[in-house]
């Protein structure tokens, strides 16, 4: 392959290509007429990044640029010996288009050139910039404060365990719980590289706190009591979980073993060892769950609940809460992704909703919720969520809080061909719900039921505790459901066992409220 090639910078006769989108090429090719004599390259041609309207492409021939064609098509134009250098310029949220276009013009070879477009050298970000997105901002949320009184009384001096503690919620615990100075952060993770960087900020953050960081797979049941009995923990919160609702279809053996078999092995440790408080993380979508990961979570939340009636000593609770923004493998980051890349940012359905918190809040009051002392334990405890927020309005709040402007495409093929699209716009596309998911989600199954606890952004859920017999008859069939195998015939034995669960996606009041608005109008 041959090597670089340097281009002077004052020779009349050097070639250069333009890449970019249409709004880009247009201030390019203003900027370079402007240049005189030996400082103004020859303009081979420019090659859109997408496909541009014919306004916009008369604007840039008007400029002495011919239009050649797209940049997929860089390799057939950007050939050396014929051009000198590729000039790029993007928005500087296309980060990674950028990245990526760069590289392939090295590697053919060519010199390569970046052309800051003005509003991004006005607003002092470059190509690999990362945005600085407040995502409380996103929602329009105001967080509840917790008593930190309250809760000290609960960490303070004691042994405090965090399962699933290299995860989003988990870390987050496990930074919130250093700061009230325990006796001992234990850190249980089954992802070494999750654990070690968990370990790590502890350390900084608290270097005198006593921790133990415990590679540990939570739903090995023997090996995590001989663990409890060892350690002794005073509170524990347990995070691990499977939460990827189209993943979970696909395994519901994994979701089996690790949402329900991984709760009943710490909640049997923490009974065992005589834990003081023990919190389950349980999520919205275990509220009529339409998917295998809300039922193992319900099924999760039956087990805690049995284990508050059968063990006085230990004080059972479970905390309910939606969407957290911005952690692993949620939205926000897969978006921020597709923005790098120039776009389309997915949605699935225009109508769907959901209800959203900051990691932070999030987890403050899950550590809320263990210090309260006005319930005995075996709640299900609802987290203020606020009111749902659409999906297609948080991605259009999201495009333009990165300098963009959404544009809603009617299909993915409209939006991978173009069409009439201004600069600084990145589409965004509907791609359908995927298997499991609701159209909304709920917090509880009767907003009735709900009651109020001390903490305002705290609510509880009422309901019966489960028969033993059930519990025992439960774990039996979720048991021989691992030892078969038969992913069929799990999801089968989780209904049988689940009556509430939903077999196809509802829509909300909300959503009907809304059409029928639409249909009056």
């Amino acid at each position: 392959m041959p090597g670089l090639r340097t281009c002077p910078s004052a020779v009349s006769d050097q070639r250069c290509l333009l890449v970019g989108t249409a709004g880009a090429l247009i201030q390019v090719a203003r900027q370079l007429a402007l240049l005189e004599g030996a400082a103004r390259p020859a303009i081979a041609g420019a090659l859109l990044w997408r496909e541009a309207d014919d306004a916009a492409r008369r604007t840039i021939e008007s400029c002495g640029v011919r239009i050649l064609g797209l940049a997929h098509e860089l390799e057939h134009f950007a050939i050396p010996g014929e051009i000198d250098a590729v000039i790029i310029s993007l928005p500087a949220a296309m980060s990674e288009a950028v990245a990526a276009l760069r590289t392939s013009v090295r590697r053919l070879g060519v010199a390569d050139r970046f052309f800051p477009m003005i509003e991004d050298q006005l607003a002092g970000v470059g190509p690999r910039s990362q945005f600085e997105i407040d995502v409380a901002d996103l929602i329009g949320r105001t967080p509840h404060r917790i008593d930190e009184r309250a809760v000290r009384q609960v960490i303070a001096g004691r042994v405090v365990l965090i399962t699933g503690a290299g995860g989003s919620i988990g870390s987050e615990l496990a930074r919130r719980c250093a700061a009230f100075n325990p006796a001992q952060l234990v850190l249980m993770e089954r992802s070494e590289n999750a654990l070690f960087e968990i370990d790590r900020q502890i350390a900084r953050l608290a270097p005198n706190l006593g921790r133990r960081a415990l590679l540990h797979d939570v739903t090995d049941a023997p090996r995590t009591l001989a663990m409890c009995g060892e350690i002794a923990p005073q509170v524990i919160f347990h995070s691990a979980a499977h939460k990827h609702v189209p993943m979970m279809q696909d395994h519901p053996i994994e979701a089996i073993r690790n949402n329900f078999f991984g709760t009943v092995a710490i909640a049997d440790a923490a009974a065992g060892c005589g834990c003081e408080r023990f919190v389950m993380i349980s999520t919205d979508k275990a509220v009529n769950p339409t998917s295998i990961m809300g039922a193992t979570k319900r099924l999760a939340e039956l087990y805690v609940q049995h284990m508050n009636q059968q063990h006085s000593g230990t004080i059972f609770r479970m905390v309910r809460f939606g969407n957290v923004l911005a952690s692993s493998g949620s939205v926000l980051p897969t978006w921020a992704e597709q923005i790098r890349q120039g776009g389309p940012v997915t949605v699935t359905h225009p109508e769907m909703t959901r209800y959203f918190m900051t990691i932070p809040e999030a987890a403050s009051l899950v550590i809320q919720a263990a210090a309260l002392e006005d319930r005995k334990g075996g709640e299900v405890l609802l987290l203020d969520m606020g009111e749902p927020i659409r999906i297609l309005e948080l991605a259009k709040r999201f495009v333009r809080a990165h300098g963009l402007e959404p544009l809603v495409e009617d299909s993915p093929q409209q939006a991978a061909s173009g069409g009439a699209r201004g600069a600084g716009c990145i589409p965004i596309v509907f791609t359908g719900i995927r298997p499991g998911e609701k159209l909304f989600e709920e917090l509880a199954c009767d907003g009735e039921s709900m009651v109020p606890t001390s903490h305002p952004g705290i609510h509880i859920w009422t309901m019966p505790p489960p028969a033993a017999e059930f519990i025992a008859d439960l774990s039996c069939a979720l048991e021989k459901c691992c030892e078969d195998g038969d992913a069929t015939g799990a999801e089968s034995t989780i209904r049988a066992l689940l009556p509430e669960m939903v077999q196809q996606p509802v829509i909300s009041a909300t959503v009907r409220r809304r059409k029928a608005e639409a249909t009056a109008a």
